[in-house]
C-alpha cells in the first residue's frame, strides 16, 4: 500500500473518530460528499481540499491534524516526513481535478477528485496577486475555444475573480464551460467562443441565476487573454 494511500485512509479514518461516524458514507454527509466519492478518495489515494476544509471548519479541528496527524506542539514538517513529504519552501502546489471543462458544447461537472498537483513558485504568485486558497487547475476538451485554448490544455482558475469581461469557466445546469464573457450595458451576459465556428449565446438578466461563473481562466503555459 503506498504512503499517499495510507494517507487518506488515516484522514477519513480520523474524520470518523471525531464525528462518531459508524461507516465512511456518514463521513460524506457530513462534508457534503457521496458515499461513492469517499470510496473513490480512499481507492485514488487523495480528498478533494475543499472537503477537508468544511470538516475542520464543523468540527474546529486544523487542518495539519487532518491531514498529517500533528498533534500540539508536533510541527508540520516533522508530521508530514512521516509520510515522506518534504516541504518545498519556494512552491505552492494547486490541485488539478479530474474533471473535464467543454471548451465546446458543454460535458458533466461529476465529482471533484484532484488527480494530480502543479506547482507554483510562490514569488510568481504574490507577483500575479493570487492566492493559493482561490487557485484549481482543470483540463480542457473540445475546439470552441481553438485559438486560445485547445483539448488537453490544463488551465488555471482564479476563483476569486467572477466579473467580466476576459476567459472564464461557467456552469450552465451541469455543463462546466471555458468562454470569453462580455457584460453588456443592458446587463446582459455575452458568451462566446474564440472559434468563428460557434455562434455568442446571450444570457438576458433575468436568466442570470442559470449561470454561475466559477473563475477567470488565468494561465495556461502562459497568460490567457
Amino acid at each position: 500500500m503506498s504512503e499517499r494511500l495510507l494517507n487518506s485512509e488515516q484522514i477519513i479514518h480520523r474524520m470518523r473518530e471525531v464525528i462518531g461516524a459508524r461507516n465512511d458514507g456518514l463521513v460524506g454527509e457530513f462534508v457534503g460528499a457521496s458515499k461513492q466519492a469517499v470510496y473513490n478518495w480512499k481507492n485514488r489515494g487523495s480528498i478533494p481540499i475543499e472537503y477537508c476544509v468544511n470538516f475542520c471548519v464543523k468540527t474546529g479541528r486544523s487542518m495539519d491534524w487532518l491531514i498529517f496527524g500533528s498533534e500540539p506542539g508536533m510541527s508540520v514538517a516533522v508530521a508530514a516526513s512521516n509520510y515522506g513529504i518534504t516541504a518545498d519552501e519556494d512552491y505552492s502546489e494547486i490541485p488539478v481535478y479530474d474533471i473535464e471543462a467543454s471548451a465546446g458544447p458543454g460535458s458533466i461537472f461529476d465529482q471533484e477528485l484532484i488527480s494530480t498537483y502543479l506547482k507554483f513558485r510562490k514569488d510568481w504568485l504574490t507577483r500575479e496577486c493570487l492566492h493559493v486558497h482561490n487557485l484549481v487547475a482543470i483540463r480542457v476538451t473540445g475546439d470552441s475555444m481553438d485559438g486560445t485554448l485547445t483539448t488537453g490544455d490544463t488551465v488555471l482558475i482564479d476563483r476569486s475573480r467572477k466579473k467580466p469581461d476576459g476567459v472564464f469557466a461557467i456552469r450552465i445546469g451541469d455543463s462546466l464551460r471555458i468562454k470569453r464573457l462580455q457584460k453588456m450595458t443592458d446587463g446582459t451576459l455575452r458568451v462566446s467562443s474564440d472559434n468563428p465556428v460557434y455562434q455568442p449565446e446571450h444570457i438576458h438578466p433575468e436568466n442570470m441565476n442559470q449561470v454561475e461563473i466559477v473563475g477567470q481562466c488565468y494561465w495556461r503555459d502562459g497568460r490567457v487573454f
